[in-house]
């Protein structure tokens, strides 16, 4: 596990803006054409900037600049969504999972309203959007471990939450990025809605692949765990594999599958589902995403993905290789996440860094504009157009979802 770095702090923050916990948030006009796009600007230092004025930003689609029509400033009120994996990996982490959450509800704004939602095996809404930091509270002590991670469809249950709502909207996601068995989104799918709704999305991510991979060795029966095809295969009556590089011609297993620790596959279909993968996988291999082992996370930063070292692999075994994969697409999924959102990955591989994590997240929340706009290129073609902020005023860094999906037809 990763100690805590003292040298990364959290960048500074206006304090809270006394708002009536009455208060409404800013609405507009409803209108599908309309892109949101959420904005951070920071000093050179890192610092954020929390009095911009509409005038000092700029925005073009494509190269074309586009005329802003909706502004929010750092002091409207926040829609987000808070997503908590209570899946069997976070048993023992669940008190103090709770505790740091509780304290990052406390560091919004007044105003800001918030929805919580756990899954394990199943999703559980556990409150609607509110502002009363009592029953938010409550809710997040509600969360119970379970089995199992409907990462996918949680997320895409969020996403739905939060869809119709204007202005500024967030999801923060807490979890390993590893999904086990979805019933309905996938890996593509929960991905895409992110070119359409302007919410900006934070993944905590925190580590599970050794406590995973001691569970499977300390079984030591792989003879009853599933093929790689029923782990890539949903049930009979749900939606195609959860993986995004499925072969489209493998034959689905017919009924359940058979569990065995955590639904991992036999060392036979691992190595041939490996050599399959190296002929048709798109996703970065292990040694190109950030590390999920102990080993090589010496002098690494604690909370930023980006930062990290590759992870050497311990050994070329089957599990080994298996979990490399799985690890791997994980890695991938939540850095999707926040690249195609204009959001970031905080690490918290150790308790004792969850609570930074998420107070980096609150003072970016605190300190964020949103930007509207009716696109000049009215053509509903379905392709993908870039957007690029920019800011008149000197020495500030901007940073922004780099584009969005038009829509197609109608």
């Amino acid at each position: 596990m990763l100690p805590n770095s003292s040298k990364d702090s959290v960048p500074e923050a206006p304090p809270d803006i006394d708002q009536s916990e009455q208060q409404e948030p800013e609405t507009l006009k409803i209108n599908t054409n309309l892109v949101t796009v959420p904005v951070i600007a920071t000093s050179m230092e890192g610092n954020y900037i929390p009095d911009l004025r509409q005038e000092e930003f700029s925005i073009s689609e494509d190269g074309e600049n586009q005329q802003i029509a909706f502004f929010a400033t750092v002091s409207a009120p926040f829609h987000v969504v808070l997503l908590l994996d209570t899946s069997a990996s976070t048993e023992d982490k669940l008190g103090s999972i709770r505790r740091a959450a509780a304290t990052f509800v406390e560091q919004l704004q007044n105003a800001d309203r918030v929805k919580i939602i756990s899954f394990d095996n199943k999703l559980s809404e556990l409150s609607d959007f509110t502002n009363d930091r009592a029953v938010l509270k409550n809710a997040i002590y509600k969360t119970a471990s379970g089995t199992g991670t409907k990462l996918y469809d949680a997320f895409q249950l969020a996403l739905s939450s939060i869809r119709t709502i204007q202005g500024r909207k967030a999801i923060v996601v807490f979890t390993d990025g590893v999904d086990w068995h979805s019933d309905d989104a996938t890996f593509d799918s929960s991905l895409r809605g992110l070119d359409e709704d302007g919410v900006i999305v934070y993944p905590i991510r925190f580590e599970t692949r050794d406590e995973t991979e001691r569970i499977v060795r300390d079984g030591n029966d792989s003879s009853s765990l599933p093929t790689i095809g029923v782990v890539r295969t949903t049930p009979r009556g749900t939606t195609a594999p959860t993986f995004p590089s499925d072969e489209p011609n493998s034959a689905p297993t017919p009924g359940l599958p058979k569990t065995g620790p955590f639904g991992l596959p036999t060392a036979d279909e691992i190595m041939r589902d490996r050599r399959r993968r190296d002929r048709t996988d798109p996703y970065p291999s292990p040694d190109q995403l950030p590390p999920t082992g102990r080993d090589s996370r010496r002098d690494s930063d604690p909370t930023d993905a980006e930062s990290s070292r590759p992870r050497s692999r311990r050994n070329d075994d089957s599990i080994t290789l298996m979990l490399d994969s799985l690890y791997s697409k994980a890695d991938s999924y939540l850095l999707e996440l926040a690249k195609k959102s204009g959001g970031r990955v905080v690490r918290a591989n150790t308790l004792g860094s969850l609570p930074e994590a998420f107070a980096k997240i609150a003072a970016e929340l605190r300190t964020q504009y949103a930007i509207g706009y009716y696109p000049a290129n009215k053509v509903r073609d379905g392709q993908y157009r870039k957007i690029k902020v920019t800011t008149s005023r000197k020495n500030v860094v901007v940073r922004a979802r780099p584009g969005y999906t038009a829509p197609k037809g109608g």
